[in-house]
Protein backbone atom coordinates (compact mmCIF):
# COMPACT_ATOMS: atom_id res chain seq x y z
CA UNK A 1 0.00 0.00 0.00
CA UNK A 2 0.85 3.31 -0.52
CA UNK A 3 -0.17 4.54 2.82
CA UNK A 4 -0.90 3.80 6.26
CA UNK A 5 -4.19 4.62 5.14
CA UNK A 6 -7.10 4.44 2.75
CA UNK A 7 -5.95 8.36 1.42
CA UNK A 8 -4.22 10.14 -1.27
CA UNK A 9 -2.99 7.51 -4.12
CA UNK A 10 -4.13 4.44 -2.78
CA UNK A 11 -5.91 3.02 -6.02
CA UNK A 12 -9.63 1.30 -5.40
CA UNK A 13 -11.75 -0.51 -7.67
CA UNK A 14 -15.57 -0.08 -6.59
CA UNK A 15 -18.34 -2.19 -7.80
CA UNK A 16 -22.31 -1.26 -7.70
CA UNK A 17 -20.86 1.91 -7.10
CA UNK A 18 -24.14 3.67 -8.24
CA UNK A 19 -25.90 1.87 -5.20
CA UNK A 20 -26.34 3.20 -1.51
CA UNK A 21 -23.30 1.88 -0.36
CA UNK A 22 -21.16 1.82 -3.05
CA UNK A 23 -21.99 5.40 -3.33
CA UNK A 24 -21.07 5.71 -0.01
CA UNK A 25 -17.95 3.87 -0.38
CA UNK A 26 -16.89 6.09 -3.57
CA UNK A 27 -18.15 9.16 -1.51
CA UNK A 28 -15.79 8.21 1.67
CA UNK A 29 -12.56 7.36 -0.57
CA UNK A 30 -12.60 10.26 -2.77
CA UNK A 31 -12.67 12.23 0.27
CA UNK A 32 -10.02 10.92 1.55
CA UNK A 33 -7.72 11.42 -1.65
CA UNK A 34 -8.11 7.80 -3.48
CA UNK A 35 -8.38 7.10 -6.76
CA UNK A 36 -11.32 5.30 -7.60
CA UNK A 37 -12.59 3.20 -10.27
CA UNK A 38 -15.94 3.35 -9.87
CA UNK A 39 -18.15 0.55 -11.88
CA UNK A 40 -22.29 0.29 -12.68
CA UNK A 41 -23.80 -0.79 -15.13
CA UNK A 42 -27.41 0.45 -15.85
CA UNK A 43 -27.56 3.27 -13.57
CA UNK A 44 -24.63 5.65 -14.15
CA UNK A 45 -23.83 7.38 -10.94
CA UNK A 46 -24.03 11.55 -11.16
CA UNK A 47 -20.56 12.36 -11.08
CA UNK A 48 -21.37 15.90 -10.07
CA UNK A 49 -22.64 14.58 -7.01
CA UNK A 50 -19.13 13.53 -5.92
CA UNK A 51 -17.90 17.32 -6.52
CA UNK A 52 -14.84 18.59 -5.71
CA UNK A 53 -13.10 15.38 -5.89
CA UNK A 54 -14.56 13.56 -9.19
CA UNK A 55 -11.29 14.44 -11.02
CA UNK A 56 -9.95 11.08 -9.19
CA UNK A 57 -13.03 9.13 -9.95
CA UNK A 58 -13.21 6.69 -13.19
CA UNK A 59 -16.51 5.57 -14.12
CA UNK A 60 -16.30 1.93 -15.55
CA UNK A 61 -19.67 0.45 -17.36
CA UNK A 62 -19.68 -3.45 -17.14
CA UNK A 63 -21.85 -6.45 -17.36
CA UNK A 64 -20.43 -8.18 -14.31
CA UNK A 65 -21.83 -11.37 -15.71
CA UNK A 66 -19.63 -11.41 -19.31
CA UNK A 67 -16.19 -12.54 -17.84
CA UNK A 68 -14.50 -10.82 -21.12
CA UNK A 69 -16.33 -7.67 -19.89
CA UNK A 70 -14.57 -7.81 -16.40
CA UNK A 71 -10.93 -8.57 -17.84
CA UNK A 72 -11.85 -5.38 -20.05
CA UNK A 73 -13.11 -3.64 -17.07
CA UNK A 74 -9.99 -4.10 -14.81
CA UNK A 75 -7.48 -3.53 -17.32
CA UNK A 76 -9.15 0.00 -18.23
CA UNK A 77 -9.01 0.73 -14.45
CA UNK A 78 -5.09 -0.41 -14.39
CA UNK A 79 -4.01 1.77 -17.24
CA UNK A 80 -6.12 4.84 -15.94
CA UNK A 81 -4.97 4.20 -11.95
CA UNK A 82 -1.35 2.50 -12.75
CA UNK A 83 -2.18 -0.08 -10.26
CA UNK A 84 -4.53 -1.50 -7.66
CA UNK A 85 -4.23 -1.19 -4.05
CA UNK A 86 -7.72 -2.26 -2.82
CA UNK A 87 -11.22 -4.05 -4.55
CA UNK A 88 -14.56 -3.70 -2.93
CA UNK A 89 -16.80 -6.90 -4.10
CA UNK A 90 -20.13 -4.61 -3.80
CA UNK A 91 -22.01 -5.53 -6.30
CA UNK A 92 -24.94 -7.77 -5.85
CA UNK A 93 -28.41 -8.46 -6.90
CA UNK A 94 -31.44 -10.99 -7.24
CA UNK A 95 -31.78 -11.80 -10.84
CA UNK A 96 -35.57 -12.22 -10.91
CA UNK A 97 -37.53 -13.43 -7.90
CA UNK A 98 -38.75 -16.71 -8.52
CA UNK A 99 -39.73 -20.23 -6.31
CA UNK A 100 -36.68 -22.74 -6.56
CA UNK A 101 -39.14 -25.06 -7.90
CA UNK A 102 -39.70 -22.75 -11.38
CA UNK A 103 -36.50 -21.07 -11.97
CA UNK A 104 -34.63 -22.23 -14.93
CA UNK A 105 -31.14 -22.81 -15.77
CA UNK A 106 -30.42 -19.57 -17.45
CA UNK A 107 -31.95 -17.90 -14.24
CA UNK A 108 -29.94 -19.82 -12.23
CA UNK A 109 -26.35 -19.03 -14.17
CA UNK A 110 -27.30 -15.57 -13.67
CA UNK A 111 -27.92 -15.03 -9.91
CA UNK A 112 -24.42 -17.50 -9.56
CA UNK A 113 -22.73 -15.26 -12.33
CA UNK A 114 -22.98 -11.79 -10.74
CA UNK A 115 -22.69 -12.96 -7.38
CA UNK A 116 -20.52 -14.95 -6.94
CA UNK A 117 -18.00 -15.44 -10.42
CA UNK A 118 -17.91 -11.88 -10.70
CA UNK A 119 -16.24 -11.64 -6.97
CA UNK A 120 -14.18 -14.46 -7.92
CA UNK A 121 -13.07 -13.15 -11.00
CA UNK A 122 -12.08 -9.87 -10.12
CA UNK A 123 -10.72 -10.77 -6.88
CA UNK A 124 -8.27 -12.93 -9.06
CA UNK A 125 -6.99 -10.76 -11.72
CA UNK A 126 -6.08 -8.04 -8.36
CA UNK A 127 -4.60 -10.99 -6.32
CA UNK A 128 -2.77 -11.50 -9.67
CA UNK A 129 -1.63 -7.80 -10.35
CA UNK A 130 -0.55 -6.91 -6.55
CA UNK A 131 1.25 -10.19 -6.12
CA UNK A 132 2.98 -9.20 -9.72
CA UNK A 133 3.90 -5.38 -8.22
CA UNK A 134 4.21 -6.63 -4.54
CA UNK A 135 1.38 -4.60 -3.54
CA UNK A 136 0.08 -5.70 0.08
CA UNK A 137 -3.81 -4.81 -0.72
CA UNK A 138 -6.82 -5.12 0.33
CA UNK A 139 -10.05 -6.93 -0.99
CA UNK A 140 -13.38 -6.80 0.60
CA UNK A 141 -16.36 -9.05 -0.63
CA UNK A 142 -19.54 -7.65 0.50
CA UNK A 143 -21.88 -10.24 1.69
CA UNK A 144 -25.52 -10.89 3.02
CA UNK A 145 -27.43 -12.07 5.94
CA UNK A 146 -28.90 -14.56 3.20
CA UNK A 147 -25.75 -16.53 3.62
CA UNK A 148 -26.43 -17.19 7.26
CA UNK A 149 -30.42 -18.03 6.48
CA UNK A 150 -30.52 -19.39 3.01
CA UNK A 151 -32.59 -16.68 1.68
CA UNK A 152 -36.44 -17.83 0.94
CA UNK A 153 -37.80 -19.77 -1.58
CA UNK A 154 -37.64 -16.76 -4.14
CA UNK A 155 -34.01 -16.12 -3.32
CA UNK A 156 -32.20 -19.15 -2.64
CA UNK A 157 -29.45 -19.07 -5.37
CA UNK A 158 -28.25 -15.37 -3.92
CA UNK A 159 -28.33 -17.13 -0.70
CA UNK A 160 -26.14 -19.82 -1.86
CA UNK A 161 -23.95 -17.33 -3.77
CA UNK A 162 -23.17 -15.16 -0.94
CA UNK A 163 -22.95 -18.25 1.20
CA UNK A 164 -19.95 -18.98 -1.58
CA UNK A 165 -18.71 -15.91 -1.30
CA UNK A 166 -18.06 -16.37 1.96
CA UNK A 167 -15.96 -19.93 1.82
CA UNK A 168 -14.06 -17.88 -1.06
CA UNK A 169 -13.11 -15.10 1.64
CA UNK A 170 -12.04 -17.84 3.62
CA UNK A 171 -9.82 -19.91 0.77
CA UNK A 172 -8.54 -16.88 -0.60
CA UNK A 173 -7.35 -15.35 2.58
CA UNK A 174 -5.22 -18.58 3.51
CA UNK A 175 -3.55 -18.28 0.53
CA UNK A 176 -2.78 -14.28 0.30
CA UNK A 177 -1.85 -13.80 4.38
CA UNK A 178 2.09 -14.73 2.99
CA UNK A 179 2.29 -11.87 0.60
CA UNK A 180 0.48 -9.64 2.74
CA UNK A 181 -3.02 -9.12 0.51
CA UNK A 182 -6.12 -9.36 2.88
CA UNK A 183 -9.17 -10.34 2.18
CA UNK A 184 -12.29 -10.25 3.99
CA UNK A 185 -15.82 -9.85 3.42
CA UNK A 186 -18.76 -7.65 5.36
CA UNK A 187 -21.74 -9.17 6.24
CA UNK A 188 -25.24 -7.57 5.77
CA UNK A 189 -28.76 -7.23 7.17
CA UNK A 190 -31.42 -5.35 5.73
CA UNK A 191 -30.03 -1.45 4.91
CA UNK A 192 -32.05 1.54 3.82
CA UNK A 193 -30.77 1.31 -0.32
CA UNK A 194 -32.63 0.61 -3.00
CA UNK A 195 -31.87 -2.68 -3.18
CA UNK A 196 -33.82 -4.16 -0.22
CA UNK A 197 -36.52 -1.42 -1.66
CA UNK A 198 -36.65 -3.03 -4.78
CA UNK A 199 -37.05 -6.33 -3.38
CA UNK A 200 -38.26 -6.41 -0.11
CA UNK A 201 -42.47 -6.73 -0.20
CA UNK A 202 -43.04 -5.72 3.53
CA UNK A 203 -40.04 -3.64 4.83
CA UNK A 204 -41.68 -2.72 8.23
CA UNK A 205 -42.51 -6.86 8.34
CA UNK A 206 -39.21 -7.42 7.95
CA UNK A 207 -37.64 -4.04 10.19
CA UNK A 208 -39.09 -6.23 12.95
CA UNK A 209 -37.36 -9.26 12.63
CA UNK A 210 -33.96 -7.45 13.41
CA UNK A 211 -32.89 -6.57 17.10
CA UNK A 212 -31.68 -3.66 16.78
CA UNK A 213 -35.36 -2.25 15.12
CA UNK A 214 -33.88 -0.41 12.11
CA UNK A 215 -32.24 -0.57 8.90
CA UNK A 216 -28.60 0.12 8.66
CA UNK A 217 -27.43 2.96 6.81
CA UNK A 218 -25.00 2.85 4.03
CA UNK A 219 -22.64 5.09 5.74
CA UNK A 220 -22.24 2.71 8.53
CA UNK A 221 -21.32 -0.01 6.10
CA UNK A 222 -18.56 2.27 4.34
CA UNK A 223 -17.31 2.75 7.38
CA UNK A 224 -16.42 -1.09 7.87
CA UNK A 225 -15.74 -1.39 4.26
CA UNK A 226 -12.81 1.21 5.10
CA UNK A 227 -11.79 -0.15 7.86
CA UNK A 228 -10.88 -3.57 6.09
CA UNK A 229 -8.93 -1.79 3.39
CA UNK A 230 -7.48 0.60 5.90
CA UNK A 231 -3.46 -1.44 6.41
CA UNK A 232 -4.24 -0.87 10.22
CA UNK A 233 -6.18 -3.74 9.59
CA UNK A 234 -3.11 -5.96 8.49
CA UNK A 235 -3.88 -8.74 10.69
CA UNK A 236 -7.61 -9.58 10.07
CA UNK A 237 -7.60 -11.75 7.19
CA UNK A 238 -10.01 -14.21 5.81
CA UNK A 239 -12.76 -12.87 7.94
CA UNK A 240 -16.35 -12.45 8.17
CA UNK A 241 -17.44 -9.36 9.60
CA UNK A 242 -21.34 -9.22 10.47
CA UNK A 243 -23.33 -6.16 10.10
CA UNK A 244 -26.67 -6.66 10.87
CA UNK A 245 -27.79 -5.52 13.53
CA UNK A 246 -28.25 -8.11 16.43
CA UNK A 247 -29.85 -11.05 13.54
Amino acid sequence: MKSDKCSEGFRVLVTGASGGIGRAVVKELLIRGAKVGAHYWKNKPDVNSFMPHKKNMCLLKTDLRNLKEIDGMFQRFINWAGGIDGLVNNAGDVFIRKHFLEISEKEIDADLSLNLKAPFWLSRLAIKNMEENKVKGAIVNVSSIAAKFGGSRQTLFYGLAKAALETMTFSLGRYCAPLGIRINALRLSVFDTPFHQRHVKDMRERIQMIPAGRMGKPEEAAWWILCLLNSKSAYMNGQVVSLTGGE
